[in-house]
C-alpha cells in the first residue's frame, strides 16, 4: 500500500469516505442542522473535500444544508460567522441570490456590528442569551481567526469587498499582536484587552486554527493588492516552531510544550494541513511535506474508526489554567469530523 512512505491515493479516498459516511450518513448528521461553530468547521471541511476534489455530492450536501438552516442565521457571537462559509460557497458555484443577500448581512455585521475589546479586536461574546461569561467581552480568543476571519476573506475576495477584507487582515493583526508570543514562537488561547495578560496555555487546536487560517489567507490573498508579507513570515516562524515540537511520530500535545500532555489530533491534523498547503504555496520546505504526510498516515493507521470516527481528538476546551488543559477528554465531535476531511483532502492534492 505504501512505497517509500507515500499513502496511494485508494487509501485518502478510503478515508475521505469513511469520514463522508459518518458526517452524511450517522448518528452525527441531525446535529449539523444548527448554527453554530462546530457545524461551521464541519462544513468547512466539506467545503475544501468539493474544492480539491469537484465531486457533486459534497455540493449536494451543502446545498441540502443550506436550504433546511439558512433561516438560522444568527449574529452575536464570532463563533456564529463559521457557518456563514457554506452558505458564500454554495452562491459562489449557484448563483443563488439568496445566499448572497445573507453573506452580506453576515459580513456588515462583523465590520460593523461586532462587539470590540478595547484594542479593537473582536470580542469572544457568545451573543444574547446564549451563555458566556460577562468578563468574554474583554477577551480575545485564538479561534476567532478561523471561525470569522476565514469567512471574511473569502466573501471579500468573492466580492471585491476592500471593507471586508481590511477588517479581517485588521483582526488578524491585533490577534498576533497580542497572542503571538516572540519568546515562544506560539500563540496563546487567549488575552486579557483591560489586564493586558495572556490568557491559558500554549493549546494546540488553537494554535492549529491559527496556522491554518493564516495559511488560507496567503493562499486567498495571491494576487490581491495587499500587503501579506507580514503573515508569510508570522506563518514560517509558526511552523518552524511547531515542527520542533513535534513528538516521535510527528504528532502534536494538547498542549505544545508541555511533554505531559497528551496526544492530541486535531491540533495534529491541523497542523498537517497547513504544513502541506504552505509547502503547496512555495512558503514551506520539503521538511513540512513530509510531515504532513507523516501525521496524515498516522491518521489513516491508528486514529480513524472504521466507522469514520475520529478518534483521540479532544472535546471543547475553555481558557483555564495547565491542569485543565489536560482533564479536557477525547471526544466525537463534528469539527474534528471537518478538520481530517480538509486534511485528507489537502492531502489526495499531493497524491501523498
Amino acid at each position: 500500500m505504501r512505497t517509500n512512505g507515500i499513502i496511494c491515493k485508494e487509501e485518502l479516498v478510503n478515508g475521505l469516505d469513511k469520514l463522508w459516511n459518518k458526517l452524511h450518513g450517522g448518528e452525527e448528521h441531525d446535529n449539523l442542522d444548527m448554527w453554530e461553530w462546530v457545524q461551521g468547521v464541519a462544513l468547512y471541511g466539506v467545503i475544501k473535500t468539493y474544492e480539491e476534489t469537484g465531486q457533486k455530492r459534497y455540493l449536494n450536501f451543502l446545498q441540502k444544508w443550506c436550504e433546511d438552516n439558512a433561516e438560522k442565521l444568527r449574529h452575536g457571537s464570532v463563533n456564529w460567522v463559521a457557518p456563514a462559509n457554506a452558505l458564500l460557497s454554495v452562491y459562489r458555484e449557484t448563483g443563488d441570490k439568496r445566499y448572497l443577500d445573507s453573506c452580506r448581512e453576515v459580513a456588515d455585521w462583523c465590520v460593523h456590528g461586532a462587539l470590540r475589546t478595547i484594542n479593537g479586536g473582536f470580542a469572544h461574546v457568545w451573543g444574547p442569551g446564549a451563555g458566556g461569561l460577562e468578563d468574554y467581552r474583554n477577551q480575545l480568543w485564538i479561534d476567532t481567526l478561523f471561525m470569522s476571519g476565514l469567512f471574511m476573506l473569502r466573501f471579500g475576495v468573492t466580492e471585491d469587498n476592500e471593507a471586508c477584507i481590511t477588517e479581517a487582515l485588521r483582526q488578524f493583526d491585533i490577534h498576533a499582536g497580542c497572542q503571538l508570543e516572540p519568546e515562544s514562537g506560539l500563540y496563546s488561547h487567549g488575552y486579557h484587552c483591560l489586564q493586558n495578560v495572556r490568557l491559558g496555555e500554549h493549546w494546540g487546536r488553537g494554535n492549529g486554527w491559527a496556522a491554518v487560517s493564516v495559511v488560507e489567507l496567503l493562499e486567498l490573498l495571491q494576487g490581491q493588492p495587499y500587503d501579506t508579507a507580514r503573515f508569510g513570515e508570522q506563518f514560517k516562524r509558526h511552523m518552524e516552531q511547531a515542527y520542533e515540537l513535534r513528538m516521535e511520530d510527528g504528532m502534536l500535545r494538547t498542549l505544545l510544550d508541555e511533554e505531559e500532555a497528551y496526544m492530541e489530533v486535531s491540533a495534529s491534523a491541523l497542523f498537517a494541513y497547513a504544513a502541506l498547503k504552505g509547502f503547496r504555496l512555495g512558503l514551506l520546505d520539503e521538511r513540512f511535506r513530509e510531515w504532513g504526510r507523516q501525521i496524515t498516515r498516522n491518521i489513516l493507521a491508528d486514529h480513524l474508526a472504521e466507522d469514520g470516527t475520529v478518534l483521540h481528538a479532544s472535546g471543547g476546551t475553555d481558557c483555564q489554567d495547565k491542569a485543565g488543559y489536560l482533564q479536557v477528554p477525547y471526544a466525537p465531535r463534528q469539527y474534528n469530523t471537518g478538520i481530517a476531511l480538509m486534511l485528507f483532502s489537502e492531502a489526495l492534492v499531493h497524491h501523498c
